[in-house]
Formats: C-alpha cells, structure tokens, sequence
C-alpha cells in the first residue's frame, strides 16, 4: 500500500504542538470549503479503516473544523427494509451532496462487499465485480464534477491491539462501519490483502485513495487536515479529472424510424377483445409480481402527440392502484439542477413488487437537452454510457426494464396537434413549446435514432411503436407488459 500512503511532514508529539498547528491551519480548510462552495463544487470524503484507527473521531474532527451548515455526515449503518428493496447504490444516491455542499461518509459503499468478501458469503468473482461497479459509480460523479477524496486510515497488528485496549467496550452487536472485522477472527494477512485489492481496484486519477497512518492521532489528525486542504485547492485551480473514457460519438448508421411500418392498425372489435384480454391478465400479473418481490420499470417516450399519456391510461386501468405509480418529467426543479442528472430519477425506482412508470425519463439528456442545447456535447454524449450503467444496475438487482418509443409521420402530429386546439379538455396539452419542437422535428428524429443505437441492451430493450393507429399501439404496449409480467412465476410458487 506504499505507493498510496499520505503523510504530514510535521512531527509532533505533544498537545501544544497538536493544538497549535489546528489553530494555524484549520482557517485554510475552512476557506478552501468556502470557495468550493461558491464555485458550486460537490464534495465527497469517504473514511474507513482498520477498527481501532480512529475513523469516528476524525469524522467528527472534521465537523468541528469546517462549517458544519454545507457539510451531511453518513454513517455506513444495517440496511433498511426500504434499501433492501432497492439497488446497492440507490441509499448512496439518495445521500449525495448538492453543488457546493460537503458529503462525509464513514464505510460508505466499500463496508458492505469488503466484508461480504471477508466472510466468504461471494465469491472472488462477484467481489472483483461489485468493484468493477463501484468504479463505474465513482466515474459517473466524478465526471459530473464531484470533488471525491477517500481515505483509508491504517496501521500494524500491533498498533491495533494497543489501540483496541483505549476504546470503550462496546455491545457484542455493534455494527461495523468501516471495512473491517474485528469480532470474528479473520488473520491479519486474509484482511490486509483484501485491503489492497481494493485499493489497488479502484484508485483512479479522479477518484484516488490515500493511506494514512493512524498509529499516532496527532499526526493522523494533522495529515487529513492537510490532505483535505491540499485537494480542496487543486481542484479549485483545474478543472475536474475525467475518468471515464471518452468515446468518440459517430451518428447511428440505421435509420430506426424510418425502417417502422406506420401502415399498422387494428379494427375496433379486436382492438376491444384484447383490451378484456390483456386487462385481465396484467392485472393478475401484476399481483404476482408483487407476490414474488419482482419490480417493474416501464419507460415511454416518443413524439409529442403520439398517444405516450393515453397509452398509459389504458394501461394503469389494468393495474391495482396499490400496485404502481406514474411520474411524469418535467424540466428539473432547482434542488434537482443542482445533483447530478440521473438523481432524481434514481429517488423515484420502485420498491420491490412494484411498478413505476415514467411519462418521458432519464432520455432527456439524450433527447430535449441535445437537441435544445441544454447539455454540451460532451455530456449528452457521455449520458449513453452512464444511462446504461444505470439500467445495469436496476436490472442486476432484479428490476424488469421494457422502454417505449411511440411514433407517427409528421401529417398525423399536425393533425393532432389541430384537433387539441380545437377541442376544450384538450388544449392544455399543446403548447409552444410543442410547435418549436415540431420545427426540429428531424433533429429529434436524429436523437432518437442515435439513442436506440447506443441504449437498446439485452437487458433493458427499446420497443419501437408505430403509433399512427392508437388502438394498434395500445395493444403493442399492453402485449409487451403482459409478456414481460407472465415471465415472473406463478403466485403459488416458493
């Protein structure tokens, strides 16, 4: 671990010394978190260690030296019911800092697979992968502008023992918030190598770890203050160090759209036989997913006028209202401005058995924001990737992810467009807004070709609806959900 070790160049070994050198240099800290607030830089300073390193006293050292109102402390604490029944990181996500706020983390998401690993309940493969997406996360932040420092307080064997000795004896079921064990009797040589797989894995440029010897707290303090100081004004004089690999966009080459048979339609008596059909058995279907615990993503996009709400309607008429809810984007508030795009939409995924459905979603970046100039090419281009990792991860932790595109020629949008205003209850939903886009209509036709070419996995599929005849594109959508639904098990199955 030598080549990641941090060290104040002071000695000190006594209290005035101690004191004296926080006095002199705790206002640069503090200064240095001003103006990375001001410049609206996002922080995250993630401490673990070795029990007995002082983890905890340093954390709270550091709510006592900078300005505790733009600084939120998370404890890596037992999960919750309602964590359990989402993705790892969504209690992570939920957690980040705002622009200029401070985030300070004791274990964060290292404590959980460390020990995981530790105890042997995965496998090395299924470790060396929950890095691999750690990583991926760490990325996504820091090439959003986090500010990320992590910091691994350490020591010998025997520095610990001695260690251990001085802290107050604790209940036999304290939970751990750092990566290690201290309880079960794991060798010191099983623990330290675990320690430099971790760091060795995930130590990148832009999300760097330093050691930091913790067997003298004096120094130990000292060394994360200047650490801190050090990051804080580096980062104020560059720009951010991007980690994820730039891939060089070239537009897709199939024309999706183009390709779609718009001619597709369905006569009215079909179209009502099916509509019993499959209201019947999305119903039930949708209770047996909640039985198994299994959730349900369902993302609709496409054209404005394309039917994207009354498809909805006629698809939540099949649903339990206990059982799903429907969130409609809009443009983003000023809290969800200031996080990273994907945040808002990571707050709003579904507890287990359950079905969330979003009336246009996380393709705005790839889509509205493109095409509007509202996202630089650079963060559009990069959005195909972290969209992907994003969806990654929703269905590793066994969400079902199925996406609509709904689509129609430009005669059929006009002619809807002209009955909306020509129809009371319906006016509402035009707007100017919808007559600019129809003047960049080929542009997000464009957009969206490119988003099928880049974002169509195995795992979370784009669904092409030719949406000229809306009974036709109804049932397309209501077939696909039901088949998606009848995959999941029977009710009465264990």
């Amino acid at each position: 671990m030598d080549e990641f070790i941090y060290k104040t160049s002071n000695s000190i070994t006594s209290r005035d010394k101690y004191e004296e050198i926080i006095e002199k240099d705790r206002a640069e800290l503090l200064l240095s978190q001003f103006r990375l607030r001001d410049n609206g830089i996002p922080v995250v300073v993630l401490i673990s260690g070795k029990h007995g390193s002082g983890y905890s006293k340093v954390l709270n050292l550091l709510n006592e030296w900078m300005d505790t109102r733009f600084i939120e402390t998370h404890v890596h604490q037992r999960e919750t019911d309602e964590e359990a029944e989402r993705p790892y990181f969504w209690k992570y996500w939920r957690t980040l800092p705002e622009q200029g706020a401070t985030g300070l983390y004791l274990g964060g998401w290292y404590t959980e697979p460390f020990l995981q690993r530790l105890e042997e309940f995965i496998s090395e493969k299924d470790f060396i992968n929950k890095l691999k997406s750690i990583q991926k996360f760490e990325e996504l932040l820091t090439s959003d502008g986090v500010l990320l420092i992590k910091i691994w307080l350490d020591m010998t064997e025997e520095q610990q023992s001695e260690a251990i000795k001085n802290i107050p004896s604790r209940p036999d079921l304290a939970w751990r918030v750092g990566m290690d064990d201290w309880r079960n009797g794991f060798k010191e040589r099983k623990k330290r190598k675990l320690v430099e797989t971790v760091l060795k894995k995930t130590h990148k440029t832009c999300s760097p770890w330093f050691v930091v010897d913790a067997s003298n707290n004096f120094e130990r303090d000292i060394s994360v203050m200047h650490l801190l100081t050090q990051e804080f004004k580096k980062r104020l004089k560059s720009e951010p160090i991007q980690c994820m690999i730039e891939k060089e966009f070239s537009p897709s080459k199939i024309d999706y759209l183009a390709e779609l048979d718009l001619t597709k339609s369905l006569k009215r008596s079909k179209y009502s036989k099916l509509m019993l059909k499959f209201k019947d058995s999305i119903y039930h279907g949708a209770w047996r997913a909640n039985h198994h615990k299994q959730s349900v993503v369902l993302v609709f996009e496409g054209a404005d006028a394309a039917g994207k709400g009354g498809t909805i309607r006629r698809l939540i008429r099949a649903l339990d209202a206990r059982l799903y809810r429907v969130i409609q984007i809009s443009a983003p508030t000023k809290i969800e401005k200031s996080k990273h795009y994907l945040w808002r939409f990571w707050m709003q995924i579904p507890r287990a058995g359950h079905i969330t459905i979003y009336d246009r979603s996380w393709y705005g970046r790839v889509l509205v924001e493109r095409v509007e100039g509202f996202a630089t090419d650079t963060e559009w281009q990069r959005a195909y990737d972290e969209i992907n990792e994003f969806e990654k991860e929703l269905t590793d932790s066994g969400t079902k992810v199925l996406k609509f595109w709904l689509e129609i020629s430009d005669e059929e949008q006009i002619k809807r467009f002209n009955k909306r205003e020509k129809t009371d209850y319906k006016q509402y939903k035009l707007t100017d807004e919808d007559w600019r886009n129809r003047e960049k209509r080929q542009l997000y036709h464009d957009a969206a070709n490119d988003m099928f070419a880049n974002t169509n996995t195995k795992y979370a599929p784009w669904i092409v609806v030719p949406a000229e005849d809306k009974k036709y594109a109804r049932i397309k959508v209501l077939k696909e959900v039901d088949k998606i639904l009848s995959s999941i098990g029977s009710i009465n199955d264990e």
